[in-house]
């Protein structure tokens, strides 16, 4: 296995542990437990792994499979643009804390689904598009790529819901949506994606005699 695969097969095992406990929810005879979803008007005040597993509740099979179309995307994205390892642990990292970021905005009762951190897939891979320092991989397409993919993301975000309200509805999903998961994931991607490297070189800079 050549180093250039270890990225996109991390970036995949990622992708794998958000979409196959979800797709149990395509099986006829069984539920995902409601009290997997987030609470975001209760705050802290609640299981602390609901911040990973209302990732894999959905609201009915459209919302599903049109979450795990979206998943699959990203997966390819991972493969085709051969992504560092690094961008699979800041997804790992995003999962729970873009979930974390919802909690404040208490108008929200109750969510469940993979887009909030879908969202944050895709702002990660803009991001280490656009910040990529490594001359093998660092050309002017890759930054061009990263920018035309982060700033119509955000434009995606706002245009969906310039009002920020809580709930918008959906009825091609048959469902309410929280536009706000979708800034959170963004906002939170973004982030995660530049505070690693700056982590990295502070404990190579005190591990220095």
């Amino acid at each position: 296995m050549t180093h250039r695969f270890i990225g996109p097969l991390a970036w995949t095992g990622v992708g794998l542990m958000l979409g196959l406990p979800a797709l149990l929810g395509l099986l006829p005879d069984l539920t995902l437990p409601d009290h997997w979803a987030l609470h975001p008007s209760a705050g802290l005040h609640q299981n602390p792994l609901n911040l990973w597993t209302c990732a894999w509740l959905h609201a009915n099979t459209r919302h599903l499979v049109a979450n795990l179309g979206g998943l699959a995307l990203i997966l390819s994205l991972g493969w085709i643009l051969k992504l560092p390892p690094r961008t699979a642990l800041a997804w790992l990292l995003a999962w729970p804390i873009t979930h974390l970021a919802l909690l404040l905005d208490p108008r929200l009762d109750t969510y469940f689904g993979l887009s909030g951190v879908l969202h944050a897939g895709l702002s990660i891979i803009a991001t280490s598009l656009i910040t990529e320092t490594n001359p093998d991989r660092a050309t002017k397409w890759t930054t061009t790529y990263g920018w035309a993919l982060l700033l119509g993301m955000l434009a995606k975000c706002w245009l969906e819901n310039p009002d920020w309200q809580a709930l918008l509805p959906r009825p091609g999903l048959g469902m309410n949506t929280a536009p706000m998961s979708h800034w959170a994931g963004a906002v939170v991607g973004i982030g995660i994606t530049l505070t690693l490297p700056l982590l990295g070189t502070h404990r190579c800079s005190k591990s220095r005699p």
